[in-house]
């Protein structure tokens, strides 16, 4: 008897192997984790001024892993008490940790970046800067002009990018001077939806 209400004492404290589901439990806990890392990977491309503009980007892959860590920290505080394993829940902290500190190490350090990876990356990021500059309500001139020439170079920028990422792919990366001169970048130009004019 004295046995029995001695392991009672340790699941209910969390030491023990906690109740029968806690397992499964945290299972759900680190699929719901993982689903919310998918789902603000994806989300971060809402602001793309067109569909077209997205692409695969480490970086937010790197953001999204980053969040997910955060978040997985935040949740298990806020519902530490449906969650009672102190070793199920130090591993979730570390697991948490790890995804903070090592998406942050590589967003910062773009380690696993290159050539294309970086452009693929900028398209979204410029799209961004489309949406932005072509609807805020802007009323100096002296801004919506900026906003105009934002608009401009961005989506001079993202043209160039795609040509870059397919000529890398067909041709290999231009690595000397002599090179880069061969095979120069095309002139690209698209106006700003934006008019300044006012009236």
């Amino acid at each position: 008897m004295a046995r029995n209400e001695h392991r009672q004492n340790q699941d209910d404290d969390g030491h023990g192997g906690g109740h029968p589901g806690s397992g499964r439990m945290y299972l759900r806990f680190g699929a719901m984790l993982l689903t919310a890392m998918v789902v603000m990977y994806w989300v971060m491309f809402v602001g793309t001024w067109e569909w077209g503009h997205v692409r695969f980007s480490q970086s937010r892959v790197f953001m999204a892993v980053t969040m997910g860590g955060a978040m997985g920290l935040v949740m298990l505080a806020w519902m530490l008490n449906m969650y009672r394993s102190t070793k199920a829940n130090v591993i979730v902290v570390v697991a948490s940790l790890v995804l903070l500190g090592g998406g942050t190490a590589l967003d910062r350090s773009q380690a696993t970046v290159g050539d294309s990876s970086y452009m693929k990356a900028m398209i979204p990021h410029h799209s961004l800067a489309i949406t932005r500059s072509e609807r805020a309500g802007l009323e100096d001139v002296r801004v919506c002009e900026l906003a105009v020439e934002i608009s401009e170079a961005q989506r001079r920028e993202i043209m160039e990018m795609d040509w870059l990422i397919e000529d890398i792919a067909e041709n290999g990366p231009a690595t000397t001077a002599a090179e880069a001169e061969a095979r120069p970048v095309p002139t690209f130009t698209e106006p700003a939806e934006r008019d300044c004019s006012g009236g």
